[in-house]
């Protein structure tokens, strides 16, 4: 038993990096108080007001401005699965095959219904667990009130 109490502080402080950004995303943004934002050229997203509030509230929790890309959906996710962007706002079609190429966050803003509903998400690198995360709890706190209910 006295083992483990002297066993836990130790295994306590190992956990102190986890979760982890392997490619330091996060990290990155911080340092250089800029993060890389893609969004829709046309203005389509769903919930621009939402992608502002987002932006807004991921750039006091960072201390990072957005340095907004605009463009095509397409080339703005290739962009971010290559690490040039940190992150893409556009509007989703909820049955999207991105879905296992990038990480989504949950919906921040909906349009339309049934076979012609998107959402506006957020969505990150593959394996950023650090940036995933707080994208994720950040477009939960910004989301427009009837994609929360």
């Amino acid at each position: 038993m006295n083992r483990w109490i002297l066993l836990f502080p130790i295994l306590l402080a190992a956990c102190t990096d986890f979760p982890r950004d392997p490619d330091g995303t996060l990290d990155r943004i911080t340092q250089r108080r800029t993060m890389r934002v893609g969004v829709a050229a046309d203005g389509s997203a769903p919930g621009r007001e939402a992608t502002s509030r987002l932006l807004s509230r991921l750039s006091q929790r960072t201390g990072a401005r957005p340095e907004i890309e605009a463009g095509a959906a397409e080339p703005l996710l290739q962009r971010l699965e290559g690490g040039r962007l940190d992150l893409v706002v556009i509007p989703f079609d909820p049955k999207t095959p991105w879905a296992t190429r990038v990480s989504l966050s949950p919906p921040i803003a909906v349009a339309g219904k049934d076979e012609q509903r998107t959402e506006g998400r957020a969505a990150m690198r593959n394996g950023e667990n650090r940036w995933i995360m707080l994208v994720e709890s950040t477009a939960r706190a910004v989301a427009d009130p009837e994609v929360r209910e």
